[in-house]
């Protein structure tokens, strides 16, 4: 059964960025493309959190690569799964503050 799932406005804010720089850079097309596979990548996870590994075991939060340039990290906390950040792989890591 699927759980209740929440975005932070973080992820919110990382989400959107998103998305703008995709259209201004990419346009239309990859961006909905896009959008599409964090959609069914999200689904995934809300379906099935627990097959995605640890990124920081004890802060319990996971990690899913949506594609090879996005990584959503999320934790769950019992029926419910939040969805934490929506990083840009192409970024340093050390702005992946978790």
């Amino acid at each position: 059964m699927a759980k209740l799932l929440i975005w932070s406005d973080r992820a919110l804010a990382e989400y959107d960025k998103l998305q703008e720089y995709l259209y201004a850079e990419w346009g239309y097309e990859i961006t909905q493309r896009v959008i599409k596979e964090i959609a069914q990548t999200v689904t995934r996870i809300q379906n099935s959190p627990e097959h995605f590994p640890y990124f920081r075991k004890k802060k319990k939060i996971r990690r899913c690569v949506a594609s090879p340039q996005t990584s959503i990290f999320f934790n769950v906390n019992g029926d419910i799964i939040e969805i934490m950040s929506v990083f840009d792989n192409r970024q340093s890591p050390r702005k992946r503050k978790l």
